[in-house]
């Protein structure tokens, strides 16, 4: 039977199932109700119908924590850990996809090897598949590149000291390239990790590019201390200004949307430093630690007419800004997302963080609080994938018959690189690729050995928040169910096992230890010796049980201490440089704005059902690729809605079918992240348009990373129409329900609390 408890009760629950040996901290975090404490022991062949809840990890893109409701041995639900403080009992939909991925029909069921390069698949056993992978390392030793997606905590750390004792390099793929973002962090701040963004607090929010409550980062945290922002317990309800290319999430939750050009982010950030500092609207201290790392030269510039100009934003608006900002604080601001994604994208990113030093706003409440290193030394913290310059290194090595052994895992470089870089050219050259993966894609089926990998519902592991909460925190994962079997329950859906105990069975133990479970013993070893933080146990087996139950391990006390860099020469004047057209296409030439989606992600969700019929937050879409364009280009490119397009840039050309969106700007198309696979199971193959195959490869001219928002293109009518599957009917022009009786309509760059006050300074309203 399921109860409900506070987490008092819990606490005292808790400690008695442990013979009262273990405390629970309350660890200043708001008191919710509390399901029902995870048992620290898997239940085998669970026949009784009752629920029970696991907490563990799904190493998901924040480092959330969550409930698995298990019942007679199956997972039927996902929800937040009300206990953990990172996302403190709320859950990211794409949470909830890992049941699917777990009972997914089109799991790879078992090892497979080619027994040359091309031949057919063919199952073969466990032991042979690890001593194949064995050989192979053994062989190519330097040679060997290990490829997976960016990964914290300790699978990360198996994953390099893996990579180090076969000589060999490991690199971390991520489509959406996010290398921008932590160079920026490191120079303007001189911090590795991203720091804490104390959004509950602040009083005043300018965020630039970053769509926080839709996908960046850790966008469940983010939500949860919205909520907050916007009407938290004693507190006046925050103001939050949001600049994008694109309307987002967040532009639409926004008090001010202010639709920015692309690749001038930086531009706005300066001007509204500029007339701050204009206005003396701050003390002389914060001006002349900002000017330290701007030259004056490049701020002289960026008055107010200057800065309307190239950003799209009328002068109005930037002043309202910085006055809101300069005197109604704490203020906060960051950014990220597009940006970035531009070839000044760390320059426009640097320009964005370094106002919290003109605005006083690093180390204080409200503002920018630095994340303390790793709690366990050597394992990774952080996790941002490799620039794309990297890349295109790392392929030229494959192309030359360099590279000996590559292992890839949750990594799709065939779907998520520009065609530019022909990742499967790549691989053809080098001479065994083994892949690890639950569902065959366009990367895995090129490889010449294939396992089957467990789902995060059946491994060990740790994750480190990311960004984490100002103090240590970790989140630990655990199995929750035993293997899935067929439905006729004659065989197991998956012979899968853990990537990372692959690896140290592999490396005989070199790794780190044994098993993934071994390795989280030592770990949460380590944590007990600390004496300190969330759990304490007279024993070490009992505070394994602690943080089982708790979920993770987390420390208030140990609070990273923070306080303003002294900036030295972090911006400088750099314009973004976008792709070219082909002059002999005939079109309209657009500014191509690629986004994540709210459901697929980057694409890597795109296999589960529930992933693909999860309607878009502002379009209600699924199931497609649809394509973002305004009434104006709408009108030019002579379509409607559902209307087939073609949009080709320099790499080639894809299909989408249009959605007139009334806040898309006239010289933009914005297309969604994540169909268009050629293989991926039976709900994703050959389904909408991969966005991200015709990029073209522009880079940052600092950094390398991927200028994924650098891509002009031209857009047609290619001819027919199909009606865009979707929940609501489409975004239709506010039209008088009577003759002359007007109804609310929102204005361009204007959010919907004022159209209102500007309805009703205008009209007799009638009570």
């Amino acid at each position: 039977m399921t109860k409900r408890f506070t987490r008092r009760q819990f606490v005292t629950i808790a400690g008695a199932s442990t013979t009262g040996a273990v405390v629970f901290a309350a660890c200043n975090i708001p008191e919710e109700e509390f399901v029902v404490q995870s048992p620290s022991s898997l239940p085998e062949d669970l026949v009784r119908s009752a629920d029970t809840w696991y907490a563990t990890t799904l190493a998901s893109e924040g480092g959330d924590s969550v409930l698995v409701r298990v019942n007679e041995g199956r997972a039927k639900k996902v929800a937040g850990n009300p206990d953990f403080p990172i996302n403190r009992g709320k859950q990211n939909v794409r949470a909830e996809y890992i049941l699917q991925s777990m009972y997914h029909p089109d799991r790879i069921a078992t090892p497979m090897a080619r027994r040359t390069r091309g031949a057919p698949l063919r199952p073969i056993s466990w032991d042979a598949a690890e001593a194949q992978l064995k050989a192979w390392v053994a062989e190519s030793g330097d040679r060997t590149t290990i490829v997976t997606n960016p990964m914290r905590g300790h699978a990360a750390w198996v994953v390099g000291n893996f990579a180090r004792n076969a000589g060999g390099k490991h690199m971390a793929f991520d489509p959406l390239d996010q290398t921008n973002l932590y160079a920026a962090i490191k120079r303007v701040f001189g911090q590795d990790r991203l720091p804490e963004f104390d959004i509950e607090n602040a009083h005043t929010i300018l965020s630039i590019g970053a769509d926080w409550l839709g996908t960046w980062v850790s966008p469940t945290r983010f939500s949860v201390k919205y909520g907050e922002f916007r009407q938290g317990e004693g507190r006046t309800r925050g103001t939050l200004f949001h600049a994008e290319s694109r309307m987002s999430i967040t532009a639409a939750a926004a008090d001010r949307w202010l639709p920015v050009r692309p690749g001038t982010e930086g531009e706005l950030a300066l001007g509204i430093a500029h007339e701050i500092i204009e206005k003396k609207l701050v003390p002389q201290a914060r001006i002349a630690a900002f000017e330290a790392g701007v030259p004056k030269a490049v701020l002289d510039a960026r008055t107010l007419a200057n800065v309307a100009r190239t950003t799209g934003v009328s002068a109005d608006r930037i002043h309202e800004v910085a006055e809101a900002l300069a005197k109604h604080g704490p203020s906060l601001v960051f950014g990220g997302g597009s940006a970035g994604a531009h070839t000044n994208g760390t320059n426009n990113l640097s320009a964005i963080y370094a106002l919290n030093i003109l605005l006083g706003s690093v180390g204080v409440k409200g503002g920018v609080w630095f994340n303390p290193p790793s709690p366990f030394a050597g394992v990774p913290a952080a996790s941002s994938g490799a620039p794309f310059i990297e890349w295109e290194r790392e392929l030229a090595r494959w192309r030359a018959g360099s590279v000996g052994t590559v292992i890839i895992r949750d990594a799709n470089l065939v779907y998520g690189l520009p065609r530019s870089t022909d990742p499967a050219g790549a691989l053809a050259n080098v001479e065994h690729v083994v892949a690890f993966a639950t569902v065959l894609d366009e990367t895995t089926e090129l490889a010449d050995l294939i396992l089957p990998e467990n789902t995060a519902l059946e491994d060990w592991g740790t994750d480190i928040p990311e960004p984490g909460p100002g103090y240590p925190a970790v989140a630990l994962q655990q199995p929750v169910v035993g293997p899935a079997y067929t439905r006729d329950g004659t065989a197991k859906l998956s012979d899968a096992r853990g990537f990372a105990d692959t690896l140290l069975k592999v490396s005989g133990g070199a790794a780190g230890g044994a098993t993934m479970r071994d390795v989280v013993n030592s770990a949460a070893g380590g944590l007990y010796g600390k004496g300190s933080g969330s759990v304490k146990a007279p024993s070490a087996s009992l505070f394994m049980q602690g943080l089982l139950a708790r979920g993770g391990w987390w420390d208030v006390s140990a609070r990273q201490s923070t306080s303003a860099p002294a900036l030295r020469a972090v911006v400088k004047d750099a314009a973004a440089d976008f792709s070219q057209t082909e002059p002999a296409v005939e079109g309209e030439t657009l500014h191509l704005l690629p986004f994540a989606s709210q459901s697929l992600g980057d694409g890597r969700h795109a296999a589960e059902p529930w992933a693909q019929a999860t309607p878009d937050p502002l379009t209600s879409a699924v199931w497609t690729t649809w394509a973002e364009v305004s009434r104006e280009t709408a009108k030019k490119l002579d379509v409607r809605q559902g209307d087939r397009i073609m949009v080709r840039s320099q790499l080639g050309e894809i299909e989408a079918l249009v959605y007139i969106h009334p806040a898309a700007a006239p010289d933009t198309i914005s297309i969604p992240v994540g169909q268009g696979h050629t293989r991926m199971g039976r709900y994703a193959q050959g389904r909408g348009s991969n966005v991200l195959a015709i990029l073209v490869d522009k880079k940052d001219a600092e950094t390398g990373a991927l200028a994924w928002a650098a891509t002009r293109v031209k857009v047609w009518k290619a001819g027919g129409a199909r009606k865009i599957p979707m929940f609501e009917g489409g975004a239709e022009e506010a039209r008088a329900v009577e003759p002359g009786f007007p109804i609310l309509t929102v204005r361009d760059g204007e959010s919907a609390e004022d159209a209102k006050h500007r309805f009703e300074a205008g009209h007799k309203v009638l009570h």
